[in-house]
């Protein structure tokens, strides 16, 4: 065997990796874990503010949202807010029963329901943006002033992104369920043996 042929065979020291090393996945480095911990980040800083009558953080940006585009629809609001159609349905329920929401027919789609803040409604709403701009201050005091601007544009990036992703799930046709197998081709049926 020539010198040639065997350095061809044996991989350069310089660029081998050791025999069981895998390339590290750094957390530090990770946009969607660096995302996460943000959101953490705001979470916990909007729990910390004084909150009236136990509104959640996401009751708040859902009655912030009907504020905005006061008569929306619940499809409309689903776009606004990133919460998915169920839980959505399901916290308008709650927020309806406790007087927070109205709901009705909108005008241009009678199978559509028009969201409406209640008067309890908004005086809930005007004692939690408090506690929301401090979250705001909170994640923008963090970020260099230069930059700040920047880092919302990025946000709003992010978000279109996100509305868009969820349009195509939603105009996507669902998968037909089959129905469950009543009987096994090949397994003998047997009748229930009655004790005598």
């Amino acid at each position: 065997m020539t010198v040639r042929a065997d350095a061809a065979r044996r991989p350069d020291k310089k660029t081998a990796r050791p025999a069981g090393r895998r390339a590290v996945f750094r957390l530090s480095e990770s946009p969607s874990h660096l995302l996460r911990r943000a959101e953490q980040f705001a979470a916990e800083t909007f729990v910390k503010t004084v909150l009236p009558d136990g509104v959640t953080l996401r009751q708040t940006v859902l009655l912030a949202a009907i504020a905005e585009a006061e008569g929306a629809s619940q499809s409309n609001l689903v776009s606004a807010t990133g919460v998915d159609r169920s839980t959505l349905a399901e916290m308008m329920a709650r927020m309806e029963q406790k007087g927070l929401i109205s709901r009705s027919a909108a005008r241009d789609d009678g199978r559509a329901k028009s969201v409406s803040l209640t008067n309890e409604g908004r005086r809930r709403l005007d004692a939690a943006l408090p506690a929301m701009r401090e979250v705001d201050r909170a994640l923008l005091a963090a970020v260099p002033a230069n930059r700040r601007v920047a880092f919302r544009a990025t946000l709003l990036m992010l978000a279109e992104a996100a509305n868009a992703q969820q349009l195509e799930t939603a105009d996507a046709p669902q998968p037909v369920k089959k129905p469950a197998a009543t009987h096994r081709p090949g397994a003998r049926n047997k009748a229930p043996r009655h004790k005598r």
